[in-house]
């Protein structure tokens, strides 16, 4: 078979990356037989399953503090990766080894050559291999980040002891539809009867769809600024969090996370520990304050470098970059490079603010906005333009000052690729989560 002769050229890492020229590939029939030939791993221990258009990953890194503060062993799963395949695949804190990486890998290789038709995807693939890894390591519960969407992504084949989706706006209307209510109908998907959800969307037309879903399937709901409230205050990088709900007050306790927005994600996390507590007696109010503080999530407004200041973050779509500028009350030396399904546009035009100096660059994948598309998004906007984040990169440390800062963002894929390029050739720190 063609998949045979593949495996014998290619090794396991390579054979994974391959997948990635299938592209996405949205349902549930591919998964599902990866993991019924595996045994369901995922039926093995609890999860807990996230969705919305951002803050997905930093609702996780929250909850997985206050779960592994309460002593529970804890798997994560979030995507895409900064810097290394392997951040993926997380148990209290410590990506999957390269040999456990491999083994799964051949495990589903092998399990999906048996069929004959269409391989599996990039991402079917690495959410197999997160599902038996987890069951492998015996953790107490895992956290589910959802792809994309979410009624139809590879990860909607659990029944999670509770699942939240953080928020609704634009962002791949290619997929999941071109307003917030057909948006929020997808990622609603990921509800499952009478299991809890907990709800931080708070805009009124995506919201009702959220909680006409829980309705039909009879799940118990909490409700941002209805059943649980949060305070959030002090610097964007030293933030003090305040948490009220009918049964916990607590605050104002340090928040670990940097970035004002952080406050709905960390209190969604909290409004989810305490649906938990029932299942994870361990959770207490302790444990809470504790993860609170120690929770991280890299490149989420991270100062990587002190002289000149460098501030990286993740922001990839309007609704981000809008946020990112509340929280940068400098002007900035702006180095953006976007995915190509993304509003270049409107990224600029909600950055512009907070731009003294743009630098367009573009990142090595094929999935990288080119930059002729970029410019000409940008053309009423003064700017420079670099190859590659490397040049980009040592561009905007030239042009950055003490007063000055260099802000990089735009993408997942830019925050990984400049991070490396300034861990390897400026000093910058290693990726803590």
């Amino acid at each position: 078979m063609h998949g045979s002769k593949r495996s014998e050229t290619l090794t396991p890492r390579e054979y994974l990356f391959s997948l990635e020229h299938h592209g996405v590939r949205l349902g549930l029939e591919t998964i599902t037989y990866l993991l019924s030939s595996a045994g369901r791993p995922q039926e093995c221990y609890p999860t807990v399953h996230v969705a919305g258009t951002n803050g997905k990953g930093s609702v996780i890194a929250v909850l997985n503090a206050i779960l592994r503060a309460a002593g529970y062993r804890v798997g994560r799963f979030t995507s895409p990766h900064l810097i290394d395949l392997n951040e993926r695949f997380q148990v209290n804190g410590r990506p999957i080894p390269d040999a456990e990486l491999d083994e799964n890998i051949c495990y589903f290789q092998d399990i999906a050559e048996q069929r004959e038709w269409w391989p599996p995807t990039f991402f079917e693939l690495n959410a197999a291999i997160a599902f038996r890894w987890f069951e492998q390591c015996q953790v107490d519960c895992a956290l589910i980040e959802v792809g994309l969407g979410g009624r139809f992504d590879a990860t909607n084949v659990i029944v999670p002891e509770a699942s939240a989706i953080t928020n609704i706006d634009y962002d791949h209307m290619r997929y999941l539809g071109d307003t917030l209510e057909e948006i929020a109908f997808e990622k609603a998907g990921i509800i499952k009867e009478g299991r809890p959800v907990v709800v931080g969307e708070t805009k009124p037309a995506p919201r009702n769809v959220i909680l006409a879903r829980a309705a039909e399937l009879d799940c118990p709901v909490q409700l941002l600024d209805r059943d649980f409230h949060y305070a959030i205050s002090g610097a964007p990088r030293e933030l003090r969090f305040c948490f009220e709900s009918g049964t916990m007050s607590f605050g104002p306790t340090p928040l670990g996370l940097a970035g004002s927005y952080q406050g709905e994600n960390a209190a969604t996390a909290v409004a989810l520990a305490m649906v938990l507590a029932a299942r994870f007696p361990k959770i207490d109010a302790q444990a809470i304050i504790t993860g609170l503080r120690a929770a991280r999530w890299p490149c989420r407004l991270e100062k990587v470098l002190d002289w000149p200041p460098v501030i990286i973050d993740v922001a990839h779509n309007v609704a981000g970059a809008r946020k990112l500028a509340e929280d940068v009350s400098v002007k900035c030396v702006v180095i953006l490079a976007l995915s190509n399904d993304k509003d270049a546009a409107g990224i600029i035009e909600a950055l512009g603010p907070i731009t003294h100096t743009l630098i367009l660059s573009q990142f090595s994948s094929e999935r990288s906005l080119p930059m002729d598309r970029l410019c000409a998004a940008a053309s009423n906007h003064p700017h420079r333009s670099a190859a590659d984040l490397v040049e980009a990169v040592e561009l905007g440390l030239e042009l950055a000052s003490p007063t000055r800062p260099l802000l990089i963002t735009g993408s997942i894929f830019t925050a990984g690729s400049a991070r490396r390029t300034l861990i390897e050739r400026h000093g910058a720190p290693p990726l803590r989560f």
